[in-house]
């Protein structure tokens, strides 16, 4: 079932969106963007750790993704799978943003929002944005591989298929990507208290 975001699209079926965006329907720019920009931001955001960097990622991958639109032929924009594209599109920035040695953010920095708060997920308070801090801060030291898989996974909610359409990896290696991720994970959250404390 669609529910309009991609999420409950089956990865084979036409995005409508896609469709309009093929037909050449003037809002369809500016939907694309309203509707996926949350979650593209928030993706850019947990790769780069830092908020203005995400900003400006997120920025260049929308201005590449309408760059690219401009050159498809109206049936290739009507078989893109919209989500998963505009990830590969953030991913492949973000991996250009670390190769140039641009957004580097030391793992021990904790950028804030304008609340004062963590800025990847607003309302976060207490004890909760604590352990989303850990969260991040495990995040942070896995393998880029491991980190991608992980967030498309979990916090993107991607299904695997749809993490192979957005990293060009095959399914059984986002799979193990996954699990190894996880596992690292659990053992930095676990193990990890002591250098936690000695960042903070």
């Amino acid at each position: 079932m669609d529910d309009g975001l991609g999420k409950g699209n089956d990865l084979g079926s036409p995005d409508p969106l896609a469709l309009r965006l093929a037909g050449g329907d003037p809002a369809a720019p500016r939907e694309l963007v309203e509707r996926h920009h949350a979650e593209i931001y928030r993706y850019a955001r947990v790769l780069l750790r830092d908020t203005p960097a995400a900003e400006d990622a997120v920025q260049e991958a929308f201005s590449k993704a309408f760059d690219a639109l401009g050159r498809y032929s109206g049936e290739r924009i009507g078989a893109i799978r919209l989500r998963p594209w505009l990830y590969r599109i953030t991913l492949n920035v973000v991996r250009n943003a670390w190769r140039d040695g641009r957004f580097e953010v030391p793992v021990a920095e904790t950028p804030e929002g304008d609340d004062g708060r963590c800025g990847v997920v607003p309302g976060v308070i207490g004890a909760d944005e604590e352990a989303w801090m850990d969260v991040l801060w495990a995040l942070g030291r896995l393998s880029e591989r491991q980190r991608v898989a992980v967030s498309l996974r979990y916090l993107e909610d991607l299904p695997y298929a749809g993490i192979s359409a957005a990293t060009g990896w095959p399914e059984n290696t986002c799979k193990t990507l996954v699990r190894r991720g996880i596992g690292h994970l659990g053992a930095l959250l676990s193990d990890g208290s002591d250098e936690k404390e000695a960042i903070r």
